[in-house]
């Protein structure tokens, strides 16, 4: 049993040493390089060596190298290269192919195989008649390049695309084909050659046969696109339609539609005043016939243009005088073929700038009638009861920015403002007789009240957009300055938190003491020691060079305190409307229960007209000083946009 185990022991020794060996010798190829990968380039080169007799030694010298480097790139193209061309002067032969790789570098890849195509039409060749051949074709090429880069570029496309212009037999022959084609599109005005260049049957491909055809179909009609201004403006804009080889039917084509059409010509333009007189520029274009005649009627007054035009169309400015004021204006315009069409244009004439007057002295369109004291209450009371939309915060679910929601809220208004009054008497701790009760009291609560319920969906009047929680705080005080008789006004005015665009509005109430009571702030301010003066990212309108930061000549100022509501088509249409309150709006209508609010666009209601600089700065040192007196002159403003 001893001996066993010693042998047993050897094997298992040996059988160790074969696997450390084996392992070893695995260890060792893990490390060795990886084979060389050999290029298809230097596999041709190799080739080309081969058949030159370069690798009978097995050796390559580098003139033998230089030799094969400068042939590969002609023998990419045409690997019959060797067996075509006399192999006597290897250092010819590669120079030689080295100036035809140098001339093919200037054509367009996919051209490059015709043109060595061309080159190799009547191998093969003793290397001096190839050398001839190469001077030749250094000269064509060159000559083919010159014409063929000033074709249009889809042409260029469909050259390069086709796949037989070998066809046309020899290189002279082609670079003839494209002189004929440059020479016909040259002579054609520019926009016709592009048209040309629009038309179907190019990009797959310009065969020869398709060019000679092309050229021949377009000798039938080049003399009506270049005398015929009507069929030219026509084929510009229907070229698309034809095959380029068939060019000639768009003449046919042409005087079928003319003579069949019944569409009505396109009638545009503006209508402006210059001084007393009314300028109409218009533009009249038809689809196949020249415009004829355009006649403008005004009431029973008649102004006809008789246009003798061979275009499609026609442009031109007509003025005649006008009485100031609204009138309807028609507008007919009519082809060759008795097709015509019409446009009504309600036309409002009063002259660019005028002097607005409030005494009835001025013409009809000047007299502006203010409001009255029962006017401007009754707007007031009504939007203490009325309120046609009301903006809050979506706060779910969260998509990563601020999203806005809109409700109608109409008669619910009244409620807030009846709840208001309740409130205000329990807001305080302490008992607040009437006598007691001053502009500040109402000012401080309002601030507070907008924040303070907790209702579904839309959580508090806040809406945490400036203009919208300034107009529900401004209603809500000038309700309650007129229940309690007090000598205090508030006005929302516009303001700039950016620095450079008004973005942003605040509300001012005018009292002995001016307050700022912001609507984003739960504070009052003395107006003049609020955050706007200590800020100077902050700007309102109180500041200097107010009208040299912000405006020209014309100034826009909020609708200060006369008309509660934001200038959406809602408002408009529900409230002004509903309580037949006469305002020409000076904004762009925007209608916010069509759209989601992503965002806020400070959109103020505007005063636009041209005013002084010193006219708006005297209202603004009223408002600073308290004067109320300055809701006289607001409400000639307002006044103004009735007319």
């Amino acid at each position: 049993m001893g001996k066993k185990f010693v042998v047993d022991a050897k094997k298992i020794l040996i059988g160790l040493f074969l696997a450390y060996l084996i392992l070893l010798f695995w260890s060792m190829r893990a490390v060795q390089p990886p084979p060389q990968q050999i290029t298809q380039r230097d596999q041709e080169i190799y080739e080309i060596a081969s058949k030159l007799g370069f690798l009978d030694d097995e050796k390559l010298s580098e003139e033998e190298k230089d030799i094969a480097n400068k042939i590969y790139p002609l023998y990419k193209y045409r690997s019959t290269l060797l067996d075509e061309v006399e192999t006597d002067n290897l250092i010819l032969l590669a120079n030689l192919s080295e100036r035809v790789s140098r001339v093919l570098e200037e054509v367009s890849y996919p051209l490059r195989d015709d043109m060595i195509r061309f080159l190799f039409s009547e191998s093969p060749y003793t290397l001096e008649e190839f050398s001839k051949k190469v001077t030749i074709f250094e000269d064509q090429v060159s000559e083919f390049l010159e014409t063929y880069n000033q074709l249009p570029p889809r042409i260029r496309n469909g050259i390069e695309n086709s796949q037989n212009i070998y066809a046309a037999r020899t290189l002279q022959n082609y670079i003839a084909l494209i002189k004929d084609l440059h020479m016909a599109l040259y002579e054609l005005p520019p926009d016709v050659k592009n048209a040309i260049d629009n038309m179907n049957g190019i990009i797959d491909g310009f065969e020869p046969y398709e060019i000679e055809e092309f050229l021949e179909s377009l000798g039938s009609i080049e003399s009506y696109l270049i005398t015929n201004q009507t069929f030219r403006e026509w084929f510009i804009e229907n070229s698309a339609r034809f095959e380029i080889t068939k060019v000639n039917l768009s003449w046919e084509v042409f005087q079928k539609e003319q003579k069949s059409d019944k569409k009505a010509p396109k009638i545009w333009g503006t209508i402006e005043s210059e001084g007393e007189k009314v300028k109409v520029a218009f533009t009249i274009r038809d689809n196949v016939n020249p415009p004829k005649e355009l006649v403008i009627n005004v009431g029973e007054r008649e102004y006809k243009v008789n246009i003798k035009t061979q275009s499609l169309t026609y442009s031109s400015i007509i003025e005649f005088p006008l009485e100031w004021g609204e009138s309807n204006i028609t507008i007919k315009g009519s082809d060759y073929h008795g097709n015509s069409n019409s446009i009504k244009v309600e036309f409002s004439h009063y002259p660019e700038i005028f002097e607005i007057k409030f005494d009835g002295s001025g013409e009809w369109f000047q007299n502006a009638h203010p409001y009255s004291r029962k006017e401007l209450e009754h707007i007031w009371r009504s939007a203490a009861t009325y309120k046609p939309l009301h903006i809050y915060k979506i706060i779910y679910p969260d998509l990563g920015f601020d999203r806005y929601g809109k409700i109608k809220m109409g008669e619910v208004m009244k409620f807030f403002y009846e709840r208001a009054k309740e409130d205000f008497f329990r807001f305080y701790n302490k008992p607040l007789p009437f006598y007691s009760i001053t502009p500040l009291h109402i000012a401080y609560f309002v601030n507070s009240y907008v924040h303070s319920y907790d209702l579904p969906v839309i959580k508090t009047l806040r809406s945490g957009i400036c203009g919208y929680d300034g107009e529900t705080q401004v209603v809500l005080m000038n309700n309650l300055f007129m229940d309690f008789n007090l000598k205090a006004w508030a006005l929302q005015i516009p303001a700039s938190i950016s620095g450079w665009k008004l973005d942003h509005s605040e509300i001012i109430v005018i009292w002995d003491v001016p307050l700022l009571v912001g609507s984003n702030y739960r504070a009052l301010y003395v107006l003049g020691k609020d955050p706007y003066i200590s800020n100077e990212d902050l700007f309102y309108p109180y500041d200097r060079d107010w009208f040299k930061r912000y405006y020209d000549d014309t100034v826009e100022m909020m609708v200060l305190g006369i008309l509660p509501y934001r200038p959406d088509v809602t408002a408009v249409e529900d409230f002004y409307k509903r309580f037949n309150i006469s305002v020409t709006p000076a904004y762009p209508y925007k209608n916010l229960m069509e759209e989601l609010i992503t965002g806020y666009e400070f959109f103020a209601s505007y005063v636009t007209f041209n005013i002084s600089e010193q006219y708006v700065q005297g209202l603004l040192e009223m408002v600073k000083e308290g004067n109320l007196s300055v809701l006289n002159e607001l409400n000639k403003l307002e006044a103004a946009r009735a007319l």
